[in-house]
């Protein structure tokens, strides 16, 4: 009777595991294999008539001796364990492979050949069986082995260590790599490129190849298919063979396969983050990983055609404002964009003309008892006031002497000097004879682009006529 153990079974779902498929059933005779997964088959339909070796044999159309042959071959491998006519299946997770005793004439040659390869000290007993164990598990010729022994010693010389030797032998194993032929050809195939490779790790101030370091340099060399000169001015760069690793196999991504192009790029790269850096330093923010920012944000605005000062200009202006976020300093950008200004100069004429009533506003700032810098939302005020309406300065102050005491009182100012353009006065006299400000919405309308001071002064910041100040 076939039969699950409790490792094998996962609430009634059968299921063949990827690790038997990928380190058992390549290795395994084709009957053997269609006796294991009819067996399990069995084993998780209790009762079934076919559930004997007999009837097992006549369904897959094999002899019952084959059939015994393949449950005592994956007895052998841990999969299976035989009592009577009971045969229960382990989890490949789980499983234990029975101790074999090898033929020790089987490999005498392969110690002899291996023992003068590792000619600087004796190779002990539990390394033998452990070359042994691997060359049965993965059915790898000893012939082949002794090639992977010398191959390894050419590498990292006389004390190269075990463990190097059965992982190298195990990937060639797993690629497919089993007979003599095969692997010499393999390996012969990686000995092509050894004195190239060896220049390239010298760049880096590396002196050992290992087996991991080939198969990297064949993978530049035949699927990205860089020249042997392109990695080498690449690895001149760095300092490990991973980051050569990164930087080609993101070179191979963008196309880049030419030194020019890949130092061109490079060269960009840099003015890219620094310009990243200094922008973020303007804004008084700081980001780990610039990729992002460059990718979102300074790229767009250098293909709008801003100047690096440009960039920097509207920073400092967003950083003067209170406005640290990337979003903020885009926002910006956008407008100055639609604005037709780009350049460093450009800006510089702008705020001169922006800025024009600053040293007016300031004493009115003073007068009204407001601390702080001057903000866009005061000035577009102060420009609607003395050059849309033509308010004189006498008139001005006098709104801000009503106003001073006023919970909004640039409101206030807008809503009194706006009364009396509608009523044509123009100086101190006819306002002081003027009938009362009122201050309702209806008559105090804020300028153009604005709304009242009854927002948050974020909010009437980020609505202003935005403009730019150059650090230089």
């Amino acid at each position: 009777m076939f039969k699950l153990s409790a490792e094998a079974s996962l609430d009634g779902a059968i299921t063949v595991e990827n690790k038997f498929i990928v380190e058992y059933m390549p290795y395994a005779d084709g009957d053997y294999v269609k006796v294991y997964l009819y067996g399990l088959s069995l084993a998780a339909r209790k009762g079934d008539a076919d559930d004997s070796i007999e009837r097992l044999a006549r369904r897959l159309d094999l002899d019952e001796a084959t059939v015994s042959a393949a449950i005592d071959y994956w007895t052998e491998q841990g999969l299976m364990s035989r009592l009577g006519d009971d045969i229960c299946y382990f989890s490949p997770r789980t499983a234990r492979p029975k101790v074999k005793l090898l033929d020790v004439d089987t490999y005498k040659e392969f110690n002899r050949q291996a023992q003068l390869y590792i000619a600087a000290r004796q190779i002990s007993p539990g390394e033998y069986n452990d070359y042994y164990a691997l060359m049965e598990k993965l059915h790898l010729e000893w012939q082949a082995m002794v090639l992977i022994v010398k191959y390894c010693v050419d590498l990292k010389g006389d004390n190269v260590s075990c463990p190097y030797i059965l992982a190298v032998a195990r990937n060639l194993a797993e690629d497919g790599y089993r007979t003599a032929d095969e692997v010499g050809e393999r390996l012969d195939e990686y000995g092509v490129y050894y004195n190239d490779l060896r220049a390239v790790l010298g760049a880096m101030g590396k002196k050992h190849i290992d087996h991991e370091a080939v198969q990297l340099y064949k993978k530049w060399r035949i699927e990205y298919k860089f020249q042997a000169d392109v990695i080498l001015h690449v690895a001149k760069s760095v300092k490990h063979i991973t980051a050569l690793d990164e930087k080609l196999t993101h070179y191979y991504s963008l196309c880049f396969f030419s030194a020019d192009i890949i130092d061109k790029y490079e060269s960009d790269r840099k003015e890219l983050y620094k310009l990243a850096k200094a922008i973020n330093k303007a804004l008084g923010v700081y980001y780990e990983n610039l990729d992002p920012e460059i990718a979102a944000y300074v790229k767009p605005w250098l293909s709008l055609g801003f100047e690096d000062k440009a960039i920097l200009a509207a920073a400092d202006y967003c950083m003067k404002n209170d406005m640290k976020r990337l979003s903020d300093l885009d926002a910006v950008i956008h407008d100055l964009f639609e604005r037709g200004i780009t350049s460093a100069k450009q800006i510089e004429d702008s705020i001169h003309h922006e800025n024009r009533f600053d040293k007016k506003i300031e004493k009115l700032l003073k007068k009204l008892n407001i601390k702080g810098a001057v903000k866009d939302v005061q000035r577009a005020y102060y420009i609607n006031w003395a050059e849309k309406w033509e308010m004189p300065d006498a008139l001005i102050d006098y709104a801000a002497s009503l106003a001073a005491d006023k919970a909004n009182p640039f409101a206030y100012m807008n809503a009194a000097l706006l009364a009396w353009h509608n009523d044509g006065i123009t100086d101190v006299k006819g306002a002081k004879s003027a009938a009362p400000i009122a201050t309702s919405s209806s008559q105090s309308p804020a300028p153009t682009g604005m709304v009242f001071e009854r927002y948050t002064e974020e909010q009437l910041n980020a609505m202003a006529t935005l403009i730019t100040e150059d650090d230089d």
